[in-house]
């Protein structure tokens, strides 16, 4: 089946509101699709498409702003899904569709989050690269509250179902807005994140293993006043004990004792 010369393939998930297809441009750029169940549903999708717009605007405007003064590009947009377009499809009987280019990734090299976390466990170095990107992402909306009239930001709730992860090339990627809520501080974020990221540790005994264990225990604890504050100590602690290099996915199935690496 083809929409707007869009070739829809399988299926890949499913929401109460939507249906998500891989797909592929004329181009050859593989797509994911998200189509509304029913006209009503697109409101859904819509909502969705304005988030997604003003990621994009903003990731934009730092990237101009750090060109302008000469400074490295924290890459914000590699953080979450490109919109291409969003429309009410004639064909599909007006429902709204939502089309997502990943950056600078192939879909086919990423993976939904949940079902990663639930076949396999992540040895603790694997796990800071997962934390960091996550509590990068999370500090963008921090900077666009402080860009803002109002400072208060707005998160999104956190769920692993709204990332897809690319081991290898150590990506991280927001591709479905769920609902946000806005608050002053982050504890209660930062200690969703964090304990997502411990649930699926396997720590050892070594004592440099467990300094890093440590902080991120005391993350789900604790929390912290804001994510820009979490990423900080995070990659203090782990310049300290590890230094900061690439490090390959090194995972373990699920009641396996076999370590196994996927490295670029």
């Amino acid at each position: 089946m083809k929409v707007r010369d869009i070739e829809v393939g399988r299926r890949i998930g499913e929401s109460s509101k939507f249906r998500i297809y891989l797909g592929k441009t004329p181009s050859e750029q593989s797509v994911i699709l998200k189509v509304a169940k029913t006209f009503e549903d697109g409101d859904v999708l819509a909502l969705e498409a304005g988030e997604f717009n003003i990621l994009y605007v903003f990731s934009e405007q730092i990237a101009k702003f750090e060109r302008k003064a000469g400074l490295e590009s924290a890459r914000y947009d590699l953080l979450f899904a490109n919109l291409i377009a969003s429309f009410l499809e004639p064909t599909q009987d007006d429902r709204r569709i939502n089309v997502f280019a990943m950056p600078e990734i192939d879909v086919s090299e990423l993976i939904p989050l949940t079902k990663l976390s639930s076949t396999v466990e992540i040895d603790a170095r694997t796990s800071v690269w997962i934390l960091g990107r996550l509590f990068k992402f999370y500090s963008f909306f921090e900077l666009i509250a402080a860009d803002g009239d109002n400072p208060i930001s707005r998160y999104p709730f956190f769920s692993p179902d709204d990332y897809m992860i690319g081991p290898e090339k150590h990506r991280i990627i927001y591709y479905n807005f769920t609902g946000d809520l806005a608050d002053v501080v982050a504890y209660n974020y930062v200690r969703a994140v964090a304990s997502f990221v411990f649930n699926w540790t396997v720590f050892n005994n070594d004592p440099i293993e467990q300094e890093y264990r440590n902080l991120l225990k005391d993350f789900v604890e604790v929390g912290r006043d804001s994510f820009e504050q979490a990423h900080k100590e995070l990659y203090d602690l782990v310049k300290k004990i590890w230094g900061i290099s690439y490090y390959p996915f090194t995972y373990r199935d699920c009641g396996s004792m076999v370590w196994n690496k996927k490295g670029e």
